[in-house]
Formats: C-alpha cells, sequence, structure tokens
C-alpha cells in the first residue's frame, strides 16, 4: 500500500483572529524571545543590539531592534537559563538574567534604556521569565507543558506517555490500542511528534509507538520538555483532532555530566488474596538498566546527548488453572480437567510428532532496548543544527487471539470455560528506528527559516509460538464453548507488517511591525507492507474431545481418507494465488 501525502501552506498571517491553515503532522520544537526596547521617554529605540546567551551550554543567539523598537530571535533551544542583554553606543546596557524558555512559545521581553554620557556602571534588572508565563502575545491555544525538571520527578511504573498526558485537563484516559483520549477524541485521532516530526503507530494496529508490546519507545530522562496541545492556532502544527502530544528530546551541554540507574520488581509486590480467596500471582519479575551521557565535543560549538535502556518483563502467560478433578470453577481455576490436557498433549506428541506446549505456569517475556543519541552543533551565530537518531527493540508474548472472524466461536483464549497450549500463542514485535535533521537559521534582521527532514522505519510483524500444525479447536458441551486449542495461532501463519515515514518541512517566517507572516511546505511519503494470510494453516472445529479422537484416530488408520462429517463442526483452509 501507497500513500502520499502533500500539503502546502503558502501564506499563514499568524494573527490571534485568524484561523492559520492546517500542515501536515509536524510539531515545533523550539522557543522564541520577542524583546521590546524603549528610551526613557516610552519611544521605541531601533538598531539595539539583543544578544541572548544560553548558559548550560554557551550558544549565542541575536537579533536587532527594527523601526518599532522589537527585536525577535526564533530558533532557540528550549529550557534555560538565558541571559539576555540590550545594547547600543551611547545607551547603558540593560541584562535580564535567569530567562527560562517553554517549547512552543515566545518569552517577551521588555527594556527601558537611558541614555550615558560618561562611563556608568552597568545596569542590571534581575527577572525570572519563561516556563511559569501563561500568558503572551504569541500564545496559541490551550497547552500543558511538562519541564525536564517535572519529567525527573514525577512518578511512573511504565515511563509510557500516558503517565505524562494524563497532567492535562483535556485527558480521559488511555487505553492500550487506542492511545490517549484527549478533548474527548479517540486516541487514534492525535498526532505524535517528536522533534519536530511525526511518531506515530500510522498503520493504526495500536493507538501510539510501544502500544504493539505495551513498552515505551523512548525513554523519559531523553525528553527535555513534552507539551499536549488543544486546537492550537499555530500554521505549523495540524493534521489531528484530538490533541498534538509534541515532545523534544534533550541536548547537551558545556558541562559533562550523566546519570545511570536500575529499578525492579517482582511478585513480593503482588497480593496473594482475591477477599477470602487464595491466588498464586506466579513469576512477575521486572527490572530496567540505563543511563544517559551528555556533554561538550568542541565547548559552545559541538554537543552530544545519549541515552540507552535495557528493559525486561517476565510475567504469567495465563494465571488459570486446569481443574484436577471435582474442584468448583471459582476463582481463576477452569472447568478443563488437567487429565483431558495432560492426555491430549501426549497423543500429539506420540502420533503427530507435535509439541503443545504447557497450558498452565509458563511465562511470558517482554524484551525492549531502547536507544538515543543526539548531536547539536552551533554553527555560527545564525545557524544551529541538529541530528538526532533513535532506535526501539522491543517484542512481547501474547495469548492467542479471541476472533471468531473465521467463522469459530472464538473465546480460545484463556478463561473459566477455556484453557489453551501456549505454543497455540504468538509474539509481536515493535521494532522502530527514527532520524531526524534540524537546520535552524536567523536570515538578515527579523526573518527565520527552519528545516526539518526526517525519516521513520518501524516492523510490527508477528513471531509464532511452535511449530506450523493445524488449529484445533474442541467445544464441549452446551453453550458452543471452546474447551481448549491447540496448533498453530490463527492470525499469524506469514503476519508480516513493515512500513516507513519520510518527512520534509520547510517554514520561513518574517517578522514585521504588526504581523508575522509564514511560508511553508510539507510533504509526507508513507509506504507499509503487509502480508495477512489468517486459516492458512487450516482450521478443525470438533464438537467435543470425544470427536476429536474419533477422527484422529480415522486418520492414523487410514490417512488418505476424508474427514468425516459426524464428528467434524467445521473445517477451513485458505489459498492465496497471487505471487
Amino acid at each position: 500500500m501507497n500513500k502520499k501525502r502533500l500539503l502546502i501552506a503558502a501564506i499563514a498571517l499568524l494573527l490571534p483572529s485568524l484561523s492559520p491553515l492546517p500542515l501536515a503532522s509536524q510539531g515545533v520544537t523550539t522557543a522564541t524571545i520577542s524583546a521590546k526596547v524603549r528610551d526613557a521617554s516610552g519611544n521605541p529605540r531601533s538598531g539595539v543590539r539583543v544578544t541572548a546567551v544560553h548558559q548550560p551550554s554557551g550558544t549565542v543567539y541575536q537579533g536587532r531592534t527594527r523601526d518599532d523598537g522589537r527585536a525577535t530571535l526564533p530558533g532557540m533551544r528550549i529550557g534555560g537559563p538565558y541571559t539576555v542583554t540590550a545594547s547600543a553606543i551611547g545607551l547603558a546596557s540593560e541584562t535580564q538574567p535567569n530567562v527560562f524558555l517553554t517549547l512552543g512559545q515566545t518569552s517577551d521581553l521588555q527594556f527601558v534604556m537611558r541614555t550615558t554620557a560618561v562611563q556608568i556602571q552597568e545596569v542590571t534588572v534581575t527577572a525570572a521569565v519563561g516556563s511559569e508565563k501563561i500568558l503572551n502575545s504569541s500564545r496559541t491555544g490551550a497547552a500543558t507543558t511538562v519541564s525536564r525538571e517535572a519529567l525527573a520527578t514525577l512518578p511512573t511504573i511504565t515511563g509510557k506517555l500516558e503517565s505524562i498526558v494524563r497532567l492535562t485537563p483535556q485527558f480521559g484516559g488511555c487505553s492500550l490500542g487506542s492511545g490517549c483520549t484527549i478533548a474527548g477524541q479517540d486516541g487514534r485521532m492525535n498526532n505524535i511528534s517528536v522533534d519536530g516530526t511525526a511518531f506515530n503507530n500510522s498503520f493504526g494496529l495500536g493507538g501510539q509507538p510501544g502500544d504493539r508490546t505495551n513498552v515505551a519507545p523512548i525513554s523519559l530522562s531523553a525528553v527535555e520538555q513534552m507539551q499536549v496541545d488543544v486546537a492550537p492556532y499555530d500554521v505549523r502544527q495540524g493534521n489531528f483532532v484530538g490533541a498534538n502530544i509534541n515532545t523534544v528530546t534533550r541536548s547537551g551541554t558545556n558541562r559533562l555530566q550523566g546519570s545511570i540507574g536500575y529499578s525492579r520488581r517482582d511478585q513480593s509486590l503482588v497480593g496473594k488474596k482475591a477477599g477470602d480467596l487464595a491466588f498464586d500471582p506466579g513469576v512477575f519479575k521486572y527490572k530496567n538498566l540505563g543511563g544517559w551521557l551528555s556533554g561538550p565535543i568542541i565547548p559552545n560549538r559541538l554537543f552530544f546527548f545519549t541515552s540507552i535502556e535495557d528493559e525486561s518483563l517476565t510475567q504469567p502467560g495465563t494465571t488459570w488453572l486446569a481443574n484436577t478433578g471435582g474442584q468448583p470453577t471459582v476463582g481463576n481455576t477452569t472447568r478443563v480437567l488437567a487429565s483431558d490436557l495432560d492426555a491430549l498433549s501426549t497423543y500429539l506428541k506420540t502420533n503427530f510428532s507435535y509439541d503443545t506446549g504447557p497450558y498452565q505456569g509458563y511465562n511470558n517475556q517482554t524484551p525492549a532496548h531502547r536507544f538515543l543519541g543526539k548531536l547539536d552543533f552551533n554553527l555560527n551565530d545564525q545557524n544551529k543544527f541538529v541530528l538526532r537518531y533513535n532506535r526501539l527493540i522491543s517484542s512481547a508474548d501474547i495469548l492467542e487471539s479471541n476472533s471468531n472472524s473465521l467463522g469459530v466461536n472464538g473465546n480460545r483464549r484463556s478463561n473459566v470455560n477455556s484453557l489453551n497450549f501456549a505454543n497455540s500463542n504468538y509474539g509481536a514485535l515493535e521494532n522502530i528506528e527514527s532520524t531526524v535533521g534540524e537546520l535552524n537559521s536567523t536570515i538578515g534582521n527579523g526573518m527565520a527559516n527552519s528545516l526539518i527532514i526526517g525519516y521513520t522505519r518501524q516492523n510490527e510483524s508477528r513471531k509464532p509460538k511452535g511449530q506450523f500444525f493445524p488449529l484445533v479447536d474442541i467445544q464441549e458441551g452446551v453453550g458452543g464453548f471452546t474447551y481448549t486449542s491447540f496448533g498453530f495461532e490463527p492470525f499469524t501463519p506469514n503476519n508480516l507488517l513493515f512500513y516507513n515515514t519520510l518527512q520534509f518541512q520547510d517554514n520561513f517566517t518574517k517578522y514585521t511591525a504588526n504581523h508575522d507572516f509564514t511560508f511553508g511546505v510539507s510533504v509526507e511519503k508513507y509506504h507499509s507492507e503487509n502480508t495477512f494470510f489468517p486459516g492458512s494453516q487450516s482450521v478443525y472445529v470438533y464438537n467435543s474431545l470425544a470427536d476429536w479422537y474419533t477422527d484422529a484416530n480415522g486418520y492414523l488408520a487410514n490417512p488418505a481418507r476424508t474427514v468425516s462429517p459426524v464428528t467434524l463442526a467445521r473445517f477451513q483452509v485458505r489459498y492465496n494465488n497471487i505471487p
């Protein structure tokens, strides 16, 4: 399947009273300072140099005031602190330290400069401006911003997106496969962007990246700021209905620093009683070993940041238990007899060389490996370049599907009526690689350009748990409920899914006295390859375990004969003549 989406915004006037034209999925990665300079009489002063220095990295941003006394410094690193200085010949310089910038927002600074005819000491004005500032002249709608400090201290079990997104007032809950509901919209209607490029589960089998294996695709320790925008009036953001969940990863500074951490949990933290009923939680082990390192390669010019995590989760594949005979079907005890399953497994191994695997007491594994590397290069005072690469390698063991789309009643997954064998389950992959390059440039006085190119490829294929063998559902008793299942999971044969996204976007902005003009182009090319061949292993359904043995014994006696319509309730096999 091939899709090309080309959305071009020709000219958008960024006025509070006008809604901008929507672009393709993209996010904002930087912040802006708008400095207004006046003299002692309140008149605007032109030609004043405004210099902002990012103290941790020494990165310098400069601009000059226009005739209206305003200077705009776009494409700046988020966070801080910044020291911002306004200076001009014949005027006493003014400095505002401890300025912090918020993702996608413009911080308004005011300077009053006085004429000086003699050498006097520099006047310093102390202020804290930035992340706590709720109102500014260019705020583009309801948004919740989570800072690096909050990300480092907020409690989270999974480290996934929903742990942070729930802080926004419009949050309505998250579910695996559907994403996070925001502003009443289905989570799949959100757009997730990382460093300015879309980072979604584009094929739609999950609500967000990581949903296929239920792991976080990027470590929270590698995130600088996260912002949830609801209906932003910003031409650079679009292609979503619920919210734009915008993330910017961390960058290095002039200081060499890092962190390493280890966390774990196990079944000793899980309850062992449900009311008065005893409950065995089984084996449950989680561990996460990871860390990050950042610093300068060339002080004030070139910086690096890298993050790596190794995570593993072991948990019970099922907590349902076979009935040893005469037990009531309460708690996690099923109606399925252990003696039936033991005899069936032995029969299949002896006569068909098929290994069913265990039906209880087995564990599922979910390993995940995350890596992120980032370079920030100050080419000069006018051009800043960023290159980021991140990778997720993960897989998860999953119980076989309950779907009845093959004409089977379903309900084969372990429950009070049914207990399937482990080798009828399957594994799912979620491997993601993403590379993004960004160039932010200041052009002359009052013009800026942002160029972003990104490429993401994803692998969400399935992998089988056992050997290729027909799927057999055995029903037993009134209601047509499945009693047990064995064989190859019905939707896993040759189930492959690969897709990639190439993105290009460029935004040119001209700042004038009363308006900001943005000219932009955004191109996204999406390509996917999906093989889905359910039922190709053949599917058998029997009304009872006795019927299965009758048919199996008949086959062993005469392999050339056809199956008996008396014992076989349903049979299906699919073929595909497309090479």
